[in-house]
């Protein structure tokens, strides 16, 4: 089968790899769609790298048809249309194993494509919203990097609660499409934003900020945070943060919360409700899968760099 892989000097090539060992928990699935997330940059240049544990591989987001079952695997039949998320990846091929609890039957309302592109960024969204921030009607939010998957996510989500979304991203075009989404202010990160937040907030403020570029701006949200405000940290696409005095939280009552899926994949129950609410929302259409780039899987390289360079809008898949 082929298979992207990292080269010792950092590129992307397509290999011919044998395919998977299948073990008895798990089933193989022969990948039609990957879903691109940053995580895959990090794991290409090594960040996630433990000689102590299992190293994972890029791609951990795959929609396909299920190509055989282990032998204790019985959920599903060969041929079967399933998503599925798993943390170990190795999904940049053209196929995949999962242990077979982290595949889901693919609903006939949904492409190849939109299940390979929604689990992880409507999962992660959905638990920002309302495991972490637990927004309510008639707050105000700021929406960090609002035009990349995570994003188009939350702005949808945030709006389908009632509350006042800003939007920040760093290319009008893309704005105006994440207008389109249900954010009712949208600001270009070229302009003064810690002022331009205060003009709309009245001085007030706003009440959450979603952040998973953190950086060297990252210590600026606290300007832009009303009273018992909360900031919800999720990555640092942009770069490391400054450090912090925990005492700054004090006076303003402010609260800085960390999110990362590996707490909610740890409790199933929580993982699978999201699911089916997130689901039954894409059936109704209330919510949209973005998906703004598909490349065919030779063009991993090209994908990893819209990523990085910030070009790209919404969702990047990958397709065999």
């Amino acid at each position: 089968m082929r298979k992207i892989l990292p080269t010792d000097d950092g590129k992307l090539v397509l290999a011919d790899v044998p395919r998977p060992e299948l073990r008895d928990d798990e089933v193989e699935i022969k990948v039609s769609a990957i879903g691109v997330n940053y995580a895959d940059v990090k794991i290409r240049f090594g960040y996630y790298s433990d000689t102590s544990r299992r190293t994972p591989e890029m791609g951990c987001e795959v929609s396909g048809v299920v190509s055989r079952t282990g032998r204790d695997a019985h959920r599903f039949a060969v041929g079967e249309k399933v998503f599925a998320v798993s943390h170990w990846g190795g999904g940049y091929a053209e196929y995949v194993v999962v242990p077979e609890y982290a595949a889901f039957r693919l609903p006939v309302f949904l492409s190849f494509e939109q299940g390979a592109a929604f689990p992880v960024i409507a999962q992660t969204a959905y638990h920002l919203v309302h495991t972490v921030a637990r927004i309510e009607r008639g707050e105000t939010v700021l929406i960090h990097a609002a035009a990349g998957g995570v994003g188009t996510m939350l702005v949808q989500l945030c709006a389908l609660q009632g509350a006042t979304v800003i939007a920040l991203s760093s290319r009008d075009t893309k704005l105006e499409r994440v207008k389109r989404l249900g954010a009712t202010f949208t600001l270009n990160t070229s302009e003064p934003i810690v002022e331009r937040v205060q003009k709309i907030t009245h001085g007030e403020g706003v009440s959450a900020i979603f952040d998973g570029n953190g950086g060297a701006f990252f210590p600026h949200n606290f300007e832009m945070l009303a009273l018992r405000g909360r900031i919800m940290l999720f990555g640092n696409t942009a770069g490391e943060i400054p450090p912090l005095n925990p005492y700054q939280l004090v006076y303003s009552s402010h609260q800085l919360l960390g999110f990362s899926m590996r707490a909610i994949t740890a409790t199933p129950e929580r993982y699978h409700a999201a699911y089916q609410w997130i689901l039954q929302r894409l059936e109704s259409g209330d919510v949209k899968i973005e998906i703004g780039h598909r490349l065919n899987l030779k063009d991993a390289e090209e994908a990893h760099r819209l990523l990085t360079s910030r070009e790209n809008y919404g969702k990047i898949v990958l397709l065999t």
